[in-house]
């Protein structure tokens, strides 16, 4: 097994080689066999042709093991204790209808989970898990080093798949303090992605409880101050109609910001905005990456074992013969 494999596609040059080199010592012979006729060329020359295939031969093996040695030939298992330090974040997205809204492009939904790739690729490593809420809230995905799971679960996020509308912020803000409580305070956060349309009561106390258990909010705030109406479209995502209030009055949904900079504030984060497609999100991967690491223990950890030095070794023991091999005869 070979850890880069893409190296190995270099042979293929070996026969190209093999043949240039054939070709200069059939030149080289061709040029002597004018001055020299074949049958005084081993009393007037002492140039050996066997010398320069035994020299091409051995370079040619020193290129092929130089190859394999790039190409980082494994085998045999080695085991290896190692510290598992992370940080622990929770990623709270808002998916009441109202995130349809394309006041930032593609969607604010659709924005805010490319966000949430961004911070899940970025941030490699550390333990995360999503919360999806609206009028409730619930798990999408656990906590988990599983990255791969944690895009898995991301794809799955809709608006529609929690029973209750609306927007309240509450209950992902106790989800994660229950989940985080007890951990140490610098190496977790809670990123809260929403529009701002906050219809909860119980935020305040939610809050407090964020502040009590240490837990960093990171509030991030995606629309427009000038809003834009919401959509409600097909299967085949053909636009029917716009969302109307009860007197049939097109509802323009806008960014509010101001109980998102409370939260932020309050909590010891920071309020972020996206309103335009400017580069927001590497700023709320770099606050994440700034978060303490905590030690979660020892593990062992299987790998397999690099074999490239011995091919390295034949390489350079072939260069090292092809160099010193006499091209003549003594």
């Amino acid at each position: 097994m070979f850890a880069n494999e893409k190296y190995l596609l270099l042979l293929l040059f070996i026969p190209l080689l093999a043949v240039l080199l054939a070709f200069f010592v059939r030149k080289r012979k061709k040029d002597l066999s004018l001055l020299i006729s074949k049958a005084n060329l081993p009393v007037l020359s002492n140039i050996s042709f066997n010398a320069y295939k035994v020299r091409n031969t051995v370079l040619l093996a020193g290129f092929i093991f130089l190859i394999l040695a790039l190409a980082r030939p494994q085998y045999g298992h080695k085991e290896v204790e190692i510290e598992r330090t992370s940080s622990e974040i929770v990623i709270a997205l808002d998916i009441s209808k109202s995130m349809l809204a394309e006041d930032i492009k593609p969607s604010r939904l659709e924005k805010a989970k490319m966000l949430i790739s961004a911070i899940i690729k970025e941030c490699e490593g550390d333990k995360i898990g999503i919360i999806v809420f609206s009028g409730i809230s619930m798990w999408q995905c656990p906590m988990t080093y599983d990255a791969e799971a944690v895009k898995m679960f991301l794809q799955g996020v809709n608006i529609g798949s929690l029973p209750f509308g609306g927007t309240e912020f509450s209950s992902p803000i106790n989800l994660a303090v229950k989940a985080l409580d007890g951990k140490p305070s610098g190496s977790r956060a809670m990123v809260l992605i929403t529009d701002g349309e906050d219809h909860d009561k119980k935020t305040k106390e939610a809050v407090e409880s964020a502040k009590k258990a240490g837990l960093k909010i990171i509030s991030v705030g995606i629309g427009t101050a000038q809003g834009a109406p919401i959509p409600e479209k097909d299967s085949s995502g053909r636009l029917i109609k716009y969302v109307t209030d009860e007197k049939g009055k097109t509802v323009m949904s806008r960014l509010d910001s101001g109980l998102l900079r409370t939260i932020a504030s309050e909590t010891g984060g920071k309020y972020f905005e996206i309103s335009d497609n400017s580069g927001v999100s590497a700023d709320i991967v770099k606050e994440l990456q700034n978060l303490d690491k905590d030690s979660h223990g020892k593990t062992k950890e299987s790998s397999k074992q690099d074999r490239f030095q011995i091919f390295l070794f034949l390489a350079l023991i072939a260069f090292l013969t092809e160099f010193i091999y006499p091209k003549a005869r003594h």
